[in-house]
């Protein structure tokens, strides 16, 4: 397979965050679901035929009856001109989700023959199923994204994940040879997404987060890297590659003042690994940093797999003065006891809780209790996936301490977040 004949599976648009959004929300309140990516094809000899307007039109005539046909829990979102992600709530059973997808291949060609379109469009469906294959948004999308990939070479109008399909991929590309050019190449690069404080109003900090754009390929989701990393033994390197350069640049900044925080995630298997109280310490050494103003985040669901060694190490972090983040926090298991014990100084709630908070009064209690609970035990905390001001104002409402989320800035290079956290923090002049 050459590797410039296909794109790898990595999704980025407006579009997309909401249908990660939306997954997150499903998977949260334990639902079956059907992930699907839909490609149109053969747009380009449409837009030949029948010019660019009117190919639009039959696009978005497309999209329209993909709507309509949605359910109330349903969601359709739209990627670009021609990728759609449909998630599909309560349908598990394969045969039920194959019915679906063959309505969804017929609203395509009856959107170009309604148009007066021969040959029209053709679709492509790739199908990821939760929890059968994955529990997490960006693993589902892009299990679903390689299925297409996979149905799309076979000719297999609707093709369901099949985890044999993405190790062929990764062979193909050479995926690790790929990844360990990056980490000695300089083509991995820390974005920065800003935290602010709600007490006052200022950016307190931000989270640190890898981005790849790999020369021939193109952009890769930290989704599929990550893992990646975790398979092929190179997540110490990656990891120690986030915490130098977070710490390099914390070091450098002076837009934010000087206490400002950077995060950086660490994985399940990293979390377990006494090691990285070494890096820790190294990195903060080498770049003249105080260990407080790094924060290591370790999901609530990392913690439950083998909490003896994982406590061990998050003590030993705390002791040298980094702080401790419990990331998507509700998604687990925690008991009141476990919590009581955990080595932490932050809890961030999980974004699918956050995003809805405003409409849903369900949501809206989750988060309520989680910050009072927070608070009763000395705990700080960050609310991800802030989305509008209304969230905002009621997170402000409850105490809660940090916002981040879209609502305030996306992810951005170091240089686009210090010209940020200037602006925010300087008053408007008349």
């Amino acid at each position: 397979m050459s590797t410039t004949s296909i794109q790898l599976p990595f999704l980025r648009s407006d579009g997309l965050a909401q249908a990660r959004r939306r997954i997150e929300k499903a998977v949260s309140r334990r639902r079956e679901i059907a992930v699907m990516i839909v490609h149109l094809r053969d747009v380009e000899s449409v837009c030949a035929s029948v010019g660019h307007e009117r190919c639009r039109t039959v696009l978005d005539d497309f999209h329209a009856r993909l709507m309509a046909i949605a359910r109330n829990e349903d969601a359709v979102e739209r990627i670009d001109d021609r990728k759609f992600a449909v998630l599909l709530s309560g349908m598990s059973n394969r045969a039920h989700v194959g019915l679906a997808a063959k309505r969804i291949e017929r609203l395509a060609r009856e959107a170009s023959g309604d148009h007066g379109l021969e040959p029209g469009f053709t679709s492509n469906i790739g199908i990821a199923l939760c929890p059968a294959q994955g529990r997490e948004a960006a693993e589902l999308l892009r299990f679903a994204e390689i299925a297409s990939i996979d149905g799309r070479n076979s000719g297999t109008p609707a093709e369901f994940f099949e985890a044999r399909s993405a190790d062929r991929m990764f062979a193909d590309w050479g995926m690790e040879r790929r990844l360990d050019s990056a980490l000695n190449g300089g083509d991995l690069e820390l974005y920065f997404q800003p935290k602010l404080c709600l007490r006052t109003n200022r950016i307190a900090g931000a989270e640190a987060l890898l981005r790849w754009q790999e020369p021939e390929i193109g952009p890769i989701s930290p989704a599929v890297f990550v893992e990646l990393a975790e398979a092929t033994g190179q997540i110490a390197e990656l990891t120690q590659f986030a915490i130098q350069n977070a710490c390099r640049r914390r070091s450098e900044s002076t837009a934010a003042g000087p206490d400002w925080n950077v995060a950086v995630n660490v994985t399940p298997s990293t979390i377990r690994t006494p090691a990285i109280v070494d890096w820790v310490e190294s990195a903060t050494r080498i770049w003249n940093v105080r260990p407080s103003c790094l924060t290591l985040e370790v999901t609530e669901s990392a913690l439950m797999e083998d909490q003896q060694a994982s406590h061990a190490v998050l003590t030993r972090l705390r002791e040298i003065g980094a702080r401790v983040a419990i990331d998507d926090f509700g998604t687990g298991f925690s008991s009141l006891a476990y919590l009581k014990q955990l080595p932490a100084d932050e809890l961030k709630i999980d974004r699918s809780f956050v995003v809805g908070m405003h409409d849903d009064p369900d949501d809206y209690k989750i988060v309520e209790h989680v910050i009072g609970l927070a608070r009763s035990f000395g705990l700080s905390v960050v609310a991800e996936g802030v989305e509008n001001a209304d969230v905002l104002q009621e997170l402000r409402a409850l105490g809660c301490d940090y916002a981040q989320g879209y609502c305030i800035h996306r992810p951005v290079p170091f240089a686009a977040f210090e010209e940020f956290a200037v602006s925010y923090a300087t008053p408007a002049t008349d």
